[in-house]
């Protein structure tokens, strides 16, 4: 039940992965089909954009257990992570100030 800390959290996609129906490029995770298929769709129109595997899902719960939830989107860096269905491979980055 521990997925239940990646529910919420968004995405940047690459800029060519926008959404079909509005062109947004961030999606948001959200419950899919089953405990171990978060679903990803848009933050604007919420349009269903794919699943989260299970490996990235895997590494967000490492990642959010280790430095702490998120609080700005995560931002995929490789256009050749992103999977033809929506899914992500990701890579998260830290703000300076």
């Amino acid at each position: 039940m521990t997925e239940i800390l990646i529910i919420g959290l968004q995405i940047r996609l690459a800029p060519n992965v926008g959404c079909a129906e509005c062109g947004e490029t961030a999606v948001a995770i959200g419950s899919g089909a089953g405990p171990d298929m978060p679903a990803l769709y848009c933050t604007c129109c919420e349009r269903h954009r794919g699943y989260l595997p299970k490996a990235v899902a895997d590494f967000l719960l490492t990642a959010i257990e280790k430095f702490g939830r998120p609080t700005l989107p995560i931002t995929v860096r490789h256009s050749q992570l992103v999977a033809p269905s929506g899914a992500v491979a990701i890579e998260t980055f830290t703000t300076t100030l």
